[in-house]
């Protein structure tokens, strides 16, 4: 008779209670180990994409329609309110609902209800849950895994699953990359009843905080402010004292949206620095595997993180059902989830900020779109769904890769200036993407329908989520690749708008200085492929940065790399681009900001 495997789940969050629920529903004898002394206690809102629901209805029991009666889900043609300090609006942003059916919404739900909901189906699925206790070390063997707990004790174990955050520390242990990074902010939360405000999502801002508000279910509104900060400030000060000190900072701000904070109880505030890392370039080890933000973390999408550890677990459970060798069946979750969600970031790294829904572009107050009038492609398309915002591990085939995680090399940004969902010129930039992951650098795409933002104004940056993803990462950026479309002789209105927002880039350097800039001109006529590199070369040298000494134009997208025959030549013309990128930007992430000629030490 076969030995009953067993598995220890370290971490009781989202991606560890869902592990459970699911491993245990296949007759896996499952052990989740959790530093808490409680489980479900405090967390802001987050915003269940449908993915993550249809994850939710996988898993069984009631979990799925639990969710849907304590959260709350937004009504056809809800939209997010953009507003400045003062409650001006500025846009109105639609629901990224491109995936969403009748049978999959999205569910605004408070992460305290969803890790209840959680916790409840994995009991009653016959889990067995371990309080206050944290995994410390393990060591793999034979036909089993040691595990050393916080309180002296050893769990043996046919498999480890690594669900314990950004700051893993299994994930510290497989892969010696030290603890999760500072993001520049931190961040301060709470809920409160009995709001004045609509129950409706509200993003409102002005330089140095921004504050969202989500509706979670019933009369409750989630806010949560994110604040430029050094590490260690704000979670110093601790929840009565960091209440204290945001109120004096929204003096002036539009009263409701002061009350919010006013009203909370400090017992329901939460204080953290914003942390993230980079995607965990392998998952699996032997018998111990990673899975939720242990291998992929910015705390900057809420939801997009719980949606995807749910679904995690759903597939690693698959596995081992699958596969009677547990090495075989970690090594296939691996593959099947590091090709298909890569080592999702989004990475917006958005400096991590959670208790806001991804933003998309705006739109006017009445509903007219705020986009400026050249934006060369006529039509909309909406921002990809976040279950299509996904991380590669080369070089499998996908549609787009947004974040592909590659070495220690540098981190490459790539833009694309068509709105069409599928251009020419969105292939030309994950093409180029997979290129620099080849070569050991991480890449983040953004497509064009991901740079659909309000025409630019000043001060707009701080209050729309999408644009401040954008910045960040260029703000992290040690190249930069701009793909524009050949519209009427010159780059389109879609990305020269969005690098008009690097005027808002805040930061030791101004706008891109120091970095390389390769420049992809995609058209068919060549006196309009010549006039658009000559535009974002210049626009290159406007935002300080330094246009490669090639520069590329292309009538297709090309296609992938092959072993045999001659590389035809504007594929030549872009790898010959992007090894400069790479070579420029990697000197410059090993040199760090060069000195002023003439500074004194």
């Amino acid at each position: 008779m076969a030995k009953r495997r067993t598995v220890a789940v370290a971490g009781g969050g989202i991606g560890g209670l869902a592990t459970a629920v699911a491993l245990a529903r296949r007759g896996i004898d499952v052990t989740v180990i959790e530093r808490a002394g409680r489980i479900g206690t405090r967390g802001a809102g987050l915003v269940l994409h449908p993915g993550g629901v249809r994850a939710a209805d996988a898993l069984g029991g009631t979990l799925g329609a639990r969710l849907r009666e304590t959260g709350h889900v937004p009504r056809p043609g809800e939209v997010r309110l953009v507003m400045d300090e003062a409650g001006k609006i500025l846009a109105e942003e639609p629901a990224d609902a491109a995936e969403e059916t009748p049978d999959a919404p999205r569910i605004l739900i408070l992460r305290s209800a969803l890790q209840r909901a959680l916790l409840d189906e994995s009991l009653t699925a016959g889990a067995a849950v371990l309080l206050a206790t944290a995994v410390e070390d393990y060591t793999q063997h034979g036909d089993g895994v040691t595990v050393r707990l916080s309180d002296g004790k050893t769990l043996e174990c046919s498999a480890l699953v690594a669900a314990d955050g950004a700051d893993s520390a299994v994930r510290r242990r497989m892969l010696a990359d030290g603890p999760a990074e500072h993001r520049g902010h931190a961040s301060v939360s709470g809920c409160v009843r009995g709001s004045v405000l609509e129950r409706r999502p509200y993003t409102v801002g002005s330089r140095g905080i921004r504050l969202c508000v989500t509706p979670v279910g019933g009369d409750t509104l989630c806010w949560n402010a994110t604040i430029a900060s050094p590490p260690g400030i704000w979670p110093a000060k601790g929840p009565a004292r960091a209440r204290t000190d945001l109120i004096a900072a929204l003096t002036g701000w539009y009263p409701p949206v002061v009350d919010l904070v006013r009203d909370t109880d400090p017992r329901d505030i939460a204080v953290a620095d914003l942390r993230g890392r980079a995607p965990a370039p392998r998952w699996a080890d032997g018998r111990v595997v990673l899975l939720g933000d242990a291998a992929r973390h910015e705390a900057s999408v809420p939801g997009r993180g719980a949606g995807t550890a749910m679904e995690d677990a759903l597939v690693l459970a698959d596995a081992m059902a699958a596969h009677d060798d547990v090495p075989s069946a970690l090594a296939a979750f691996q593959r099947e989830r590091l090709e298909r969600t890569g080592a999702a970031v989004p990475t917006a790294r958005r400096r991590d900020v959670p208790g806001r829904e991804p933003g998309r572009a705006g739109t006017g107050h009445g509903g007219t779109r705020a986009e400026p009038a050249a934006h060369g492609a006529a039509g909309a398309s909406g921002r990809r769904s976040p279950a299509h915002r996904t991380e590669l591990r080369l070089p499998a085939a996908r549609e787009t890769p947004d974040r592909v995680p590659g070495g220690a090399g540098p981190h490459i940004v790539l833009v694309s200036g068509s709105l069409r969902r599928g251009s020419t010129s969105d292939r030309v930039a994950d093409w180029c993407a997979l290129r620099c992951a080849d070569q050991g650098a991480t890449a983040r795409v953004f497509p064009g329908a991901e740079i659909d933002f309000p025409a630019y104004r000043p001060g707009l940056a701080s209050t729309h989520p999408a644009v401040e993803e954008f910045l960040s990462e260029l703000r992290r950026a040690d190249g930069v690749v701009l793909v524009s479309p050949t519209y009427h002789g010159t780059v389109s209105g879609l990305l020269k708008n969005a690098l008009d927002y690097i005027n808002d880039l805040e930061g030791p350097e101004p706008y891109l200085d120091g970095r390389p800039i390769g420049c992809v001109a995609v058209g068919a006529a060549p006196e309009g492929a010549a006039s658009t590199l000559a535009t974002l070369r210049t626009i290159g040298h406007a935002v300080r940065g330094w246009p490669t000494p090639v520069g590329v134009a292309v009538s297709r997208a090309p296609a992938p790399p092959s072993a045999d025959g001659p590389v035809p030549p504007e594929e030549e013309r872009l790898m010959r681009m992007i090894s400069q990128v790479l070579w420029m930007g990697g000197a410059r992430a090993a040199a760090g900001r060069p000195p002023l000629l003439g500074a004194v030490a």
